[in-house]
C-alpha cells in the first residue's frame, strides 16, 4: 500500500498529534463563543471552501473557521487543490496514493474517484507534485473534523482555470464531496498596502467577479480561486465571508505581512430564501414600529416575532432610512455600534427617523402610505489609517463603504447607499465633512476615519 507521506510536519504545523489537538482546541474556544453571537455564520453548511495554507501559527485561525462549519455536513469525500510551490508542472496532477499520511492518523484516499478524475479529465500524476505544503497543511484539520473521510490531493501549476472550474463543477454534483480550494493572499508587503491588494480579492470572490480578481489580487493560488468563482457561478452556489487577517495579528510585525482569508460557498436557494425572510421581518419590524408611534395601539406581535426569530435578540447596529415613494429622503436614524438587541435597536431608530429627525417635520399618518421604509444592518466600523488624501483616496471602496468621519466633538457617518446620490471620492467627502457640522475640505486636517459596510433590506 502506497502513502503520501507528509514533507511539513514540524514545520508548518506540530509533528504531534497532540500538539494539534491542543491548537485546535485553542481556537475554537474563541471560535465557539463568536458563533454563539453570529448565529447566521454558526449555521452555514458549505459546499466548498477556500482556506489558507501557511503555518498554523500565522493561518490556522482562518482555516479552522472554515473547517468548523464544513463539519456541519457528513461529507465522505473531500478534496484538496492547492498551487505547486515547489516544481514546475504542467496543468493538473492527480495523488496516485491510498492513503494520506498526518499525525493524527492515516486518512484514506478515494482511489475510485482519483481513477475518474484521471480518465475524465486527462489528469497524470507527477510524484515531486506531491511534496507540496498548500494540499498538506490541510490533511491534519481535515482529520480532525473527519476521522473517516475519504481524500483526493490535486495540484496544479500552468493550468487554465477554466479547466480546473470544470473538474470543481464535477465534484460539487458529486453527493456527500467537499471542495477545498487552498491560498495565500499578498505576500511581504506593509499592512496598508497587504490589506489594499487582499481587498480586491475578497470583492472578487464575494462578489464572484472574475474582472476584479485580475485588477490586483496577488493570491499565490489566484488561478485555484478563479477556478472556484467560475464554478459557483455556474453551480449556483453563494460565498460568505468568514474571516480575514495578516500574520501580523500574530508576529505584531506590519511591515512585511502576508493576508489569509477563508470563505465558504453555500447553495443560494436557502441563502435567498433565508435573506428574504430576514428582510420580511426587518422591514416588516420597522413599518409596525412606526404605524404603532402614529396610532399609540398595540399593533405588533412582538413577542411571536421573537420568538420565531431569535436572531432578533443578538446585539446589532441598524439604520431606518424613510424615502418617499417619489425618492426623497424623509428621515434617517441609525446606531454606529452594537449597543442594544436588534429588535430594540429596529424600532427604536424606525421611531427616531419618523417622529424625531432633526431635519423634518414628523411624519404625519397620512404620509405613511407613500413612504417606503429601508433597514440596513451594519458592521462594526473598523479605524482607517491613512497619511494623506490621496493616501485615504486609495483606500476607499467608492459604492461600498459607509464612512464614519470625526474631528474633536465632531462626528457625521454616511452610509454606502450615499454613494448613489454622491458618486465621487470629492463630492462624498465634502458633503460628509458639511454633515459634520466642518468645513468642506476638512479632510486637510485628517480627521479619524473608519468604514463600515450594511446588510440594505427596502422595501
Amino acid at each position: 500500500m502506497s502513502t503520501r507521506e507528509t514533507a511539513v510536519a514540524g514545520q508548518f504545523y506540530p509533528a504531534q498529534a497532540s500538539e494539534i489537538e491542543k491548537t485546535l482546541r485553542e481556537y475554537n474556544q474563541i471560535l465557539d463563543k463568536y458563533l454563539q453571537t453570529h448565529k447566521e455564520m454558526a449555521s452555514l453548511k458549505p459546499k466548498a471552501v477556500i482556506v489558507p495554507h501557511a503555518g498554523y501559527v500565522y493561518s490556522g485561525f482562518t482555516a479552522n473557521v472554515a473547517y468548523k462549519l464544513l463539519s456541519h455536513s457528513d461529507f465522505k469525500h473531500i478534496v484538496v487543490i492547492g498551487p505547486s510551490h515547489r516544481v514546475y508542472l504542467k496543468s493538473t496532477s492527480v495523488a496516485m496514493y491510498d492513503s494520506y499520511a498526518t499525525p493524527l492518523g492515516a486518512l484514506k484516499v478515494d482511489t475510485s474517484l482519483m481513477q475518474t478524475l484521471r480518465e475524465k479529465f486527462a489528469l497524470h500524476f507527477v510524484p515531486e507534485a506531491h511534496h507540496e505544503h498548500s494540499t498538506e497543511v490541510q490533511m491534519p484539520l481535515i482529520k480532525h473534523y473527519f476521522p473517516n473521510v475519504n481524500v483526493t490531493e490535486l495540484v496544479y501549476g500552468d493550468e487554465r482555470p477554466e479547466n480546473l472550474a470544470k473538474i470543481i463543477e464535477y465534484l460539487l454534483t458529486q453527493p456527500e464531496t467537499a471542495v477545498v480550494i487552498s491560498t495565500d493572499l499578498s505576500h511581504f508587503y506593509d499592512i496598508h498596502k497587504a490589506n489594499k491588494l487582499d481587498s480586491i480579492c475578497i470583492d472578487a470572490v464575494t462578489n464572484l467577479d472574475v474582472n476584479t480578481l485580475n485588477k490586483g489580487c496577488e493570491a499565490c493560488g489566484k488561478l485555484g480561486v478563479e477556478a472556484m468563482i467560475l464554478a459557483a457561478k455556474t453551480m449556483h452556489l453563494e460565498p460568505k465571508l468568514l474571516d480575514y487577517r495578516t500574520s501580523a495579528d500574530a508576529s505584531g510585525d506590519n511591515s512585511s505581512v502576508v493576508g489569509y482569508v477563508s470563505v465558504a460557498f453555500v447553495e443560494k436557494d436557502t441563502m435567498t430564501k433565508k435573506n428574504e425572510e430576514k428582510k420580511r421581518v426587518l422591514l416588516s419590524l420597522a413599518r409596525q414600529s412606526i404605524a404603532q408611534g402614529l396610532d399609540g395601539k398595540q399593533l405588533l406581535d412582538l413577542e411571536a416575532m421573537l420568538q420565531e426569530n431569535p436572531w432578533l435578540k443578538e446585539k446589532g447596529a441598524a439604520f431606518v432610512t424613510l424615502n418617499t415613494k417619489q425618492g426623497a429622503l424623509r428621515g434617517c436614524i441609525g446606531s454606529l455600534v452594537a449597543h442594544r438587541k436588534l429588535y430594540e435597536d429596529v424600532i427604536k431608530n424606525a421611531q427616531n427617523a419618523a417622529f424625531n429627525d432633526p431635519r423634518f417635520v414628523p411624519l404625519r399618518k397620512d404620509e405613511l402610505g407613500n413612504v417606503k421604509v429601508e433597514v440596513s444592518l451594519l458592521t462594526p466600523a473598523k479605524p482607517l489609517a491613512y497619511s494623506s488624501i490621496e493616501d485615504l483616496k486609495s483606500k476607499i471602496h467608492v459604492g461600498q463603504d459607509g464612512v464614519v468621519l470625526k474631528q474633536g466633538q465632531y462626528q457625521a457617518t454616511f452610509l454606502p447607499q450615499v454613494w448613489e446620490q454622491l458618486p465621487s471620492f470629492e463630492l462624498f467627502f465634502k458633503n460628509l465633512c458639511k454633515k459634520a457640522g466642518l468645513k468642506e475640505m476638512c479632510l486637510e486636517n485628517k480627521p479619524e476615519i473608519s468604514v463600515y459596510h450594511v446588510e440594505k433590506y427596502e422595501e
